[in-house]
This record gives C-alpha cells, structure tokens and sequence, in this order.
C-alpha cells in the first residue's frame, strides 16, 4: 500500500526506481504506458508525469514522443556546479590529508564542488552522513566504507543511492556484498606477499606480525603475508600474531593482548615484525623501547603507508609506500566519468617500497 505521508508520485517514482535497479526493468527496455502505470498505482496521468520526470532527473529513463518511455542508465541531470560527496573514515590524520588533496585538485580543476564528512569507522555515523547525501543534492559519492571485513550494516542506503542512479566508488576498501560497485583501493593481499618476500630476503626468519581484522586491508595484508611465507615453509606462531579491531586504534597496547604481544616480542621469540601500517609501528617501536630492546639490532620493522610517521621514527621505519595524491587524484576522475554516464572498473594499485633504517639486512 501507499504511504500516506508520501506523495502519490514519490511513491511511484520509488517503486519504479527499485524495480529499475532489481532488474525487473531493464536498459533499453520500454517502461509501461503511462495508462499502465495509472491504473497498477491507481493515480491520476498527472501523478504518473511527475514520477516519471523524476526518474528522467536521475537519468534512468528517457522518453521518446510517439514511441514511449525507455529504461537508460545515463548521466543524471544537474544543473551548474557537480557536487561530488566525499566520505572517509577519517580526514584530518595520517595519509587522509594526501589522498583528498589529490581529489581536490581534480575536482576543482573541472569545476566540481567536494563535500568532506568523516565517519571514524563507525556504522552509525556512515548511515548519517549517506541520508543526508541523499537528502541533498550531489550528483557522485566517494566512500570508504566502515569496517569493512564487518558485517555490513548500512547496505540499504547504498540501495538507495544505486536507485536514484548517484554513481558512487569506494575506496581503501570495498563491501563484499556491493561488488558492482567499482572501488580504487591498494593490492593489499600484493603487499602482504611482497613484505613477506622483503624479510626473507632481508634474512629474517621469526617473523611477527599485528594486523586489523574489521577491514579489508588489514584482513589482506595478513593473508598475503602469511601465504607467502607458507609457501616457504614458515608460519608465525600464534603468540607472535596481534590480531585487533577499530575500538583499540587509540589503546592497543594498553590491552592485555597488546601488552603481552610487546612482552613476547621483547623475549626475543620474533627477529621482526610486520605492521597494519606506520602509526602501529611507530607506537609499537616506542613500546619496545621502553622494554630496552635494541631497534633493529634485536628486531626488525616494517609498515604500510610511508606516512610522515615513518621518516620521523628513530630508527626511520622501512615501509611499502601509498601513492596518496595519485590515489585521489585517480578516484576523483573515476568518479567524474561514473557523473558523465561511463562505466569504470575496479583498480588495485601496486605498493612501492621504501627502504629506511628499521629493516638491516643481516645476511650482511
């Protein structure tokens, strides 16, 4: 039945836009006559009108006159500025600042205007910030996702968004129940694997390791590390392996687990370690200082990222590099053609290694 706080031809319009998304209308197919729609929602010609300029706004259909109205996936219609939204998990640390200033610079370049809102990875702050994206007027989104390896919590708003035809990509990471939709993200599995590759032929074979668990980097990049070094016959023995998730990134080794991990560490039961990304190595380094192990003479270090952290640790950290800007920069005109009407693929970019103090070489 129809709502009654909603007007007849929002309601229409939803139901079509639903039905256009489902598939049950297809590109390229006629939408039903306009008498059709009058009598299955039993309204007026006039309402059916109004819903189905609505459905042309977002550039789901395009009517033909003496031909009918045809289901399209183009450009939404807008008018003046693009309004591109931009949601991250965090904005103002770490390699956040990099990555939006290279969405920036193209966005303003071809004239588009970007809205920033932080989520700090949490659930309920994400659907927030989407209802409201959703009540406004933006015409893409550009979203890293909330705990991404959790269970996803929100995949009604991003519904939404597919039937009013806003283009949106993910990035960092991406929703395994929304694989349709394309996401720039770093080949976080790649990484594992090559840091693996790094420390064996650094000579280093205890290795250890702390990685995130409610995303997809961290889940990764602990995948590709620990299958690399299967494959040569080593495995990180649990003890040696902190596993952690979002509601410890300020407390980690104030925990009974972080604290034990830097106990087993200081032991000398790990000739290194391989970190999330620099800003736990950095806390992890200072911690191991504290118990008086020698950094790298007892313990070799590696992150992700190449942060500012990472140069100004003492020793400097050996880490595998981001592109930040050019990050950005490739999203913010992926998601300028996704406005224009193109269809973009998924990319993983390569990590870079940056070779500092933290990881000697001891086959030296």
């Amino acid at each position: 039945m129809m709502a009654e706080a909603q007007p007849k031809y929002l309601y229409v319009a939803d139901t079509l836009r639903r039905e256009i998304a489902e598939g049950v209308f297809r590109d390229g197919q006629t939408l039903m006559t306009e008498e059709e729609l009058r009598v299955r929602f039993q309204v007026s010609r006039q309402t059916v009108r109004q819903a189905i300029a609505l459905l042309e706004d977002d550039g789901l259909v395009d009517r033909r006159r003496g031909s009918g109205t045809y289901v399209r996936h183009g450009p939404r219609k807008r008018q003046g500025t693009i309004h591109v939204g931009v949601i991250t998990t965090y904005i103002t640390d770490y390699i956040f600042p990099s990555i939006v200033s290279g969405m920036e610079t193209v966005l303003s370049s071809h004239g588009a205007v970007m809205s920033l809102s932080a989520t700090y990875n949490s659930p309920t702050a994400e659907r927030k910030v989407l209802e409201r994206m959703l009540d406004g007027q933006v015409d893409g989104l550009i979203v890293e996702g909330v705990r991404t390896a959790s269970e996803m919590t929100n995949e009604d708003c991003y519904l939404r968004l597919m039937e009013r035809n806003i283009p949106v990509i993910f990035i960092n990471g991406y929703y395994r129940k929304l694989r349709n939709i394309p996401h720039v993200v770093m080949d976080d599995y790649g990484g594992g694997c090559q840091a693996a590759r790094e420390i064996l032929r650094r000579g280093y074979v205890r290795p250890a390791g702390m990685f995130k668990t409610d995303d997809l980097q961290g889940q990764e990049r602990e995948a590709g590390l620990t299958d690399e070094l299967r494959s040569r016959g080593i495995s990180i023995p649990e003890e040696c392996m902190l596993r952690f998730g979002t509601e410890h990134r300020m407390d980690l080794f104030e925990t009974r687990e972080g604290m034990d991990f830097v106990d087993t560490l200081a032991s000398g039961k790990a000739d290194c370690v391989v970190c999330y990304n620099d800003v736990f190595a950095s806390n992890l380094m200072e911690r191991l200082r504290q118990k008086g192990v020698k950094l790298p003479e007892d313990l070799g270090i590696i992150g992700f990222d190449n942060s500012v952290h990472a140069a100004m640790n003492r020793p400097a950290l050996t880490t595998l590099g981001h592109p930040m800007e050019t990050f950005g920069e490739l999203t913010a005109l992926k998601i300028l053609n996704m406005i224009d009407g193109e269809k973009e693929k998924s990319v993983r970019m390569p990590w870079t290694l940056i070779e500092r103090d933290s990881l000697p070489d001891r086959n030296r």
